[in-house]
């Protein structure tokens, strides 16, 4: 399926996200529906949903898989971790060193599937529903999200980490040595303006 195909870039000509051109007036992203900003009274609008281990049903029928195929996420992410020889979540996170690694407790509705070792995808996202209530990732998930970020700029010679490694933003912020997202949106003037 090409990206015309696909939802999110179809629609009316020019009322769409396709790049190349100025966004449309209509299309403009209001920030404070994603992060908190002080000035703005009440939540951001746009909360993203909790982290879980439940698939929405549209996610066991992949509409583009073609016939015959896997066409359940939770299975291909079982084979692809199978074809590629993933460790359990267990092992990565004996291997990191994570100090409260979930229990069999915590896992019960695998073990009573008959399965000893907990598949790394679903292992994280029990991990981030057991200890955040799904707000984030933590333990294993967030420390592999972490050094991902952490490689990337370690790789990049133009990386502020490769030629500044103690840097800190110096940009003014809400709370003084606090910067924040909502601070970077503000600086870049596409934030709210402080009260």
């Amino acid at each position: 399926m090409d990206a015309q195909g696909f939802p999110l870039f179809a629609g009316m000509a020019g009322d769409d996200l396709r790049g190349g051109r100025p966004l449309p007036s209509n299309r403009v992203i209001r920030w404070s529906n994603f992060f908190k900003f002080p000035e703005v009274t009440g939540d951001p609008a746009n909360k993203g949903k909790r982290l879980d281990t439940l698939l929405a049903a549209p996610l066991f029928k992949l509409p583009f898989i073609p016939d015959p195929g896997v066409k359940s996420l939770a299975a291909r992410n079982l084979l692809r971790g199978k074809t590629f020889g993933l460790p359990s979540g267990e092992t990565v996170a004996e291997f990191m060193g994570i100090k409260h690694p979930l229990t069999d407790e915590h896992l019960a509705d695998i073990r009573t599937i008959g399965l000893t070792e907990t598949p790394l995808w679903f292992y994280i996202l029990r991990e981030a529903e057991t200890n955040t209530n799904g707000e984030r990732l933590t333990g294993v998930g967030g420390r592999i999200v972490a050094e991902v970020f952490l490689g990337i700029l370690e790789g990049d010679p133009m990386s502020f980490l490769s030629q500044s490694a103690d840097f800190r933003p110096t940009l003014p912020s809400t709370v003084k040595g606090d910067f924040t997202m909502a601070d970077l949106l503000r600086f870049a003037r596409v934030g709210p303006a402080p009260s």
